[in-house]
């Protein structure tokens, strides 16, 4: 019986990750920015996947703490829809593109010249209903107002360093206490 060198290790470990993200955590950012404050409930059953994901590629078992191999791997789903959203609203902003999402997002224009004019600040509409604070045109600017990214000059960035400072950030949320 032939015994594995280390390298085949990494090999098979690497093969198993990239099965793995490509094949379930794919299903799982599906359509995920219409999950934005969805129940907890349902936030949890799809943490649960994504962790029994992370324990099969990792090798972990059950009754090890899961949070330091998250942090490893991808950001948890909570964090996702955060992440999607806030891409999805800079391109708006930015581009222009797509249309129907730029025409739901509104530049906050305050009543007195104040110093944070510059940051292009979003509106964020009042709402009656619970229901209608999952709507883009509410979701964008309440993430977008809480990250601190999004507070510097827009023009200045482009999609890639957004994407990276935004995951950046929303990782250092997610894993603060490790």
């Amino acid at each position: 019986m032939q015994e594995r060198t280390e390298d085949e290790d990494t090999a098979s470990e690497d093969t198993a990750k990239t099965v793995a993200c490509s094949m379930v955590q794919g299903r799982l950012d599906y359509c995920n920015a219409v999950l934005y404050a969805t129940s907890a409930t349902n936030l949890h059953k799809l943490q649960r996947i994504q962790n029994s994901l992370a324990r099969i590629v990792s090798g972990t078992y059950k009754h090890e703490h899961i949070t330091p191999v998250l942090a490893k791997l991808p950001l948890p789903v909570y964090y996702r829809i955060q992440f999607k959203i806030a891409v999805i609203t800079f391109k708006a902003l930015t581009t222009q593109q797509p249309h129907y999402l730029s025409e739901l997002i509104q530049i906050h224009v305050p009543h007195c010249h104040l110093r944070s004019a510059d940051a292009e600040r979003l509106a964020v509409p009042r709402t009656k209903l619970k229901f209608t604070n999952r709507a883009f045109s509410h979701a964008a600017p309440t993430i977008w107002k809480g990250l601190a990214v999004c507070r510097s000059a827009l023009s200045t960035v482009t999609l890639s360093q957004f994407k990276r400072l935004v995951k950046s950030e929303l990782y250092n949320r997610a894993f603060d206490n490790i």
